[in-house]
């Protein structure tokens, strides 16, 4: 396992343990909002390192989603929850356009609280994976959009 999916799991487990602390859940909700983020922060730093961007708000908005929205499943990736929903494409385009994990960050309290009003769970470990890898060589958003277009080898 590498360093990645270790935070993953510390992070799930962290989050299922106090999924049902109404005062916590509240705190990392802020997370999506600069203007109360701090609210979050007592939670997450044992996660990230808090004065560092790159590190806290990937944490942080990854907190705030499933704070706002903790219907989890173990299958798929976001792309396979969105297209569980009548997300239209041009919406989606735009998440998959986005090119650095900042972008992508500003980008998901919306679609985490589309899937949350549509009743759609969300792979929250894949996701924290896919946060981590956003800017690499095989960005995730390939998947997540063959999982939304179609299937492999290209029947649907």
């Amino acid at each position: 396992m590498n360093k990645i999916e270790e935070q993953a799991e510390r992070l799930l487990a962290f989050l299922q343990k106090h999924k049902d602390d109404r005062g916590m859940m509240a705190d990392l909700r802020c997370g999506f909002s600069p203007a109360t983020a701090h609210r979050a922060w007592p939670h997450i730093a044992p996660y990230c390192q808090l004065d560092l961007d790159w590190s806290r708000i990937p944490v942080q908005t990854f907190c705030a989603a499933f704070a706002t929205h903790p219907k989890n499943t173990t299958t798929g990736n976001l792309g396979d929850s969105l297209k569980k929903t009548e997300l239209s494409e041009g919406r989606f385009k735009r998440i998959i356009s986005c090119d650095s994990r900042a972008e992508l960050c500003e980008s998901l309290p919306g679609l985490i609280r589309f899937l949350k009003a549509k009743g759609v769970p969300v792979n929250y470990r894949q996701l924290y994976l896919d946060m981590g890898w956003w800017e690499g060589k095989y960005p995730p958003k390939l998947k997540w959009a063959a999982a939304f277009w179609g299937t492999a080898g290209g029947k649907q």
